[in-house]
């Protein structure tokens, strides 16, 4: 009997809609505010630091944020491929 309920439970867990789509990647930030702001939307947190450097030809902005949980989390968010005026490797990259 216990095992028919384990059993009915798995079915029902695997025939269940998935869970909604992860939202897309956050949109390339043109500036270190920007950035800034982003990071601190994204993680209601408390902005610690934050600079710029290059990469190659991308500028990456990383930011440290002490988030509400009390951990502090490293974030890098490459520039907006326009701001540089060439398409390039852009994104989002998450430390920690």
């Amino acid at each position: 009997m216990a095992l028919a309920s384990a059993l009915m439970t798995c079915a029902a867990a695997l025939a269940a809609p998935p869970h909604s789509a992860p939202p897309s990647s956050p949109p390339h930030p043109d500036s270190l505010e920007q950035a800034v702001k982003q990071v601190q939307h994204q993680t209601r947190g408390h902005i610690l630091a934050a600079d710029t450097f290059s990469r190659g030809r991308t500028q990456v902005y990383r930011i440290k944020v002490l988030k509400p949980d009390g951990k502090v989390q490293v974030m890098q968010l490459n520039s907006s491929p326009r701001s540089q005026g060439h398409p390039g490797k852009s994104g989002f990259d998450q430390g920690g």
